[in-house]
């Protein structure tokens, strides 16, 4: 608890102002209204993130189910377009018809031609125009069927019957008309016609004759009426079929068809994500259908989703704005109940508790009769003020007694720690003279060791010196009796080297004659050739006189062609061989000039050996002489170091006598210096405590030297005398 010191004057107490401005009970009820209303909002927040995941969820499963019920409704639709076109494909009319136009390309050479040169043939009718009875009956099938035209091709994938004009004559080269004849069917994309405002979708299927493939037929279906079936299976959500390039081939919105569709993602199908292309604010799903080749797009706006959710989202405003009031009612009762039972008891009680803080015991003591804390804790704060005044009168008493006491001490301990520090300082400089002489010889010690340690390293190493010489003469005397038998052989090897590149320039040489031969036997192919046409030409010429002729001169040009292959396999081999001459040839030539170098490298490794052995000689003579210094200097190394071990132990015990009094002496001093400061301390003290309590207002109970429980005196009696009177009184 802070007090004032004596002579400041009073002022008012930090713990008042404290309470001035700031008051427990506005901070419990702006808290609580704060917690509660951030409680309400999230409460609110969360019901609302709640109730539009469900909108969401809801509305996902309804698109998926649209979206798949389309899927399917198309690919019915294209199954049953696919079975319609196998069904013609098994005609007898559509079999017959795709026969007579593979006869019929076959009789003409088509098959020969290219494609270019055939679609320039017929460029007029793109067309063979054949069996004028089944393109009759096709075109009065493709009402019935709400097909467009179709198209009817032979084995070549030439057209054979069309009942209606076509882009091109030869189908054989397009995507369809493969994938139709790889696997039995096809279906392609579908191409919207603004003109009619329709669609229509390409199915094919391969034309059989038994097992064998004859042809193949193309139908051209319009998939406009299935406008009404998607519309069906949406069930109020709209649905639009789009093609790769997200053009709207289909739709339950007939208005939209032919249009673009942007936004719509290639992948993820299933997954539900936001459209928002041509004035839309929709949420999609996506579906492939036709082999992946079409995308099926349900979406529907996001206010149809939420409009029957809109009641649900305004009763929650409305049970937050409930909620709320029921706050502001609960806080209003909090805070009438807290006023009345807690605050201002509790107000009273710190104005009490701050004058004591300030110092003044005087204070009125109110007792409340309620049995709960508040009142506890006043008839608690009552009976404290009463001991801090019967306290005060203990403590003025103890502070006099302590203050005489005090003085005595300080005066003994101040003469003893005088005496102690002079005895301290001299110890310690003898101590520390000891120990600088210890650690001197310490050090001439171990250096002296170190000496020893290096002399016999030396020795060690000399004898180990003269050893390896010994064994690198040795070494050096065999390296060089193998590097002599090394050149021996190299000398060998490259005289070999050289008869080897003389041989292969002799290979090349006769490489050389052979291509020369390969080439005068393509001349006489040539010759023979042009020998053989002469001869053809004169065998027809002759007629049927000239057929014996006409069979040598085929037999001449046979051998003509044969002997032109061979001469140019031989001719390709030559080349070949060729090749690897030079290569071989240049090898040998490197593997010359290597030899000679490695003739030379051996020669002058050899005279390195002889050096090397000669200079390991002469180091051997030089690391015994080494040796014999050695130990010499290392005898007279340990006669010193066995010397100033001696002279190290002696200083050493004297420098820790040294250390031992001068601590003993330090420790004393220091041990009278805490005394005398303690005994200041103490004066310092009771000085201050008596001025303390001088300050104190202790109203009608005064203060004595003696305990009020000793005296049994009445405190009233005297009256409201100073602190500073009552402590001059004797004990």
């Amino acid at each position: 608890m802070p007090i004032p010191a004596a002579g400041s004057p009073r002022e008012s107490s930090p713990i008042a102002t404290g309470a001035a401005n700031a008051s427990l009970h506005q901070r419990f009820l702006v808290t609580t209204a704060m917690g509660g209303s951030l409680l309400i909002l999230l409460l609110t927040v969360g019901a609302y993130n709640v109730l539009e995941r469900s909108i969401a969820r809801q509305g996902d499963t309804m698109l998926e189910a649209a979206a798949r019920r389309s899927a399917l409704v198309l690919d019915d639709a294209l199954g049953e377009r696919t079975r319609e076109t196998s069904v013609l494909a098994m005609m007898p009319v559509v079999v017959a018809a795709a026969r007579h136009g593979s006869a019929r390309a076959a009789a003409l050479g088509l098959t020969r031609q290219s494609i270019p040169a055939l679609e320039q043939r017929y460029s007029t009718d793109h067309s063979m125009l054949l069996a004028p009875d089944t393109r009759l009956l096709l075109r009065e099938l493709a009402p019935r069927l709400d097909a467009r035209d179709m198209l009817l091709t032979d084995a070549n994938g030439f057209n054979a019957v069309i009942t209606d004009r076509s882009g091109d004559f030869v189908q054989s080269d397009e995507s369809w008309w493969q994938e139709a004849w790889r696997i039995g069917t096809s279906t392609s994309d579908a191409a919207f016609d603004p003109a009619s405002r329709s669609s229509v979708v390409a199915v094919s299927s391969v034309i059989k004759d038994g097992a064998a493939k004859v042809g193949v037929i193309k139908v051209k279906f319009n998939v406009t009426p299935l406008v009404a079936s998607l519309a069906a299976a949406g069930a109020g959500v709209r649905i639009d079929v789009l093609d790769a390039a997200d053009h709207v081939l289909l739709s339950s919105d007939s208005t939209a068809m032919g249009s673009v569709l942007a936004g719509v993602p290639t992948t993820d199908a299933g997954r539900p994500f936001p459209l928002a292309a041509a004035s839309l604010d929709d949420r999609a799903i996506m579906r492939e259908a036709n082999a992946r080749r079409w995308r099926v797009v349900a979406h529907t706006p996001r206010a149809a989703i939420a409009a029957p959710y809109v009641n649900a989202k305004r009763g929650i405003l409305a049970a937050a704005f409930a909620m709320l009031l029921i706050l502001a009612l609960l806080l209003h009762l909090i805070h009438r109940f807290i006023e009345r039972r807690i605050s201002i008891p509790a107000a009273a009680l710190a104005e009490m508790a701050e004058a004591v803080a300030a110092g003044d015991f005087s204070v009125d003591v109110r007792q409340s009769s309620s049995d709960d804390e508040i009142g506890r804790l006043g008839r608690a704060v009552g009976a404290m003020v009463l001991e801090l005044r019967r306290l005060a009168q203990a403590i003025a008493g103890s502070a006099r007694e302590t203050h005489a006491m005090s003085s005595e001490i300080t005066a003994g301990s101040e003469e003893m720690a005088a005496t102690a520090g002079e005895i301290a300082n001299t110890a310690s400089d003898l101590s520390v003279q000891a120990t600088t002489m210890a650690e001197t010889i310490g050090t001439l010690a171990t250096s002296a060791a170190s000496l020893r340690a290096l002399a016999g390293e030396l020795e060690s190493g000399a004898h180990e010196g003269v050893t390896r010489n010994g064994a690198l003469r040795a070494l050096a005397s065999d390296n060089r009796a193998g590097l002599d038998a090394s050149a021996r052989s190299l000398g060998t090897l490259s005289d070999d080297v050289h008869a080897s590149a003389v041989a292969i320039e002799a290979l090349a040489e006769a490489s050389t004659e052979i291509r020369s031969f390969v080439t005068l036997v393509r001349k006489l192919a040539r010759q023979s050739k042009l020998l053989a046409l002469n001869a053809a030409m004169e065998a027809a010429r002759a007629g049927s006189q000239g057929e014996g002729f006409a069979v040598v001169a085929s037999e001449v040009r046979r051998l003509a062609s044969m002997s032109s292959d061979a001469a140019e396999r031989t001719e390709a081999i030559v080349h070949g061989v060729l090749s690897g001459i030079e290569e071989s040839r240049a090898s040998a030539g490197r593997a010359v000039a290597m030899a000679d170098e490695v003739r030379e490298s051996t020669g002058r490794a050899s005279e390195s050996f002889a050096d090397i052995e000669r200079a390991v000689a002469e180091a051997e003579e030089w690391t015994a002489s080494v040796r014999q210094t050695s130990v010499s200097a290392n005898q007279l190394v340990n006669a010193m170091t066995d010397r100033f071990d001696t002279l190290t132990v002696g200083t050493e015990s004297f420098a820790a006598a040294m250390e031992q009094v001068a601590a003993s002496s330090q420790e004393q001093s220091a041990a009278t210096e805490e005394i005398a400061g303690a005994s200041n301390a103490l004066v310092s003290a009771a000085d201050r405590l008596t001025r303390l309590v001088g300050e104190l207002k202790l109203g009608d109970l005064m203060v004595t030297g003696e305990h009020p429980a000793r005296t049994g005196e009445s405190a009233s009696a005297y009256g409201a005398m100073p602190l500073s009177t009552l402590a001059a009184l004797p004990a």
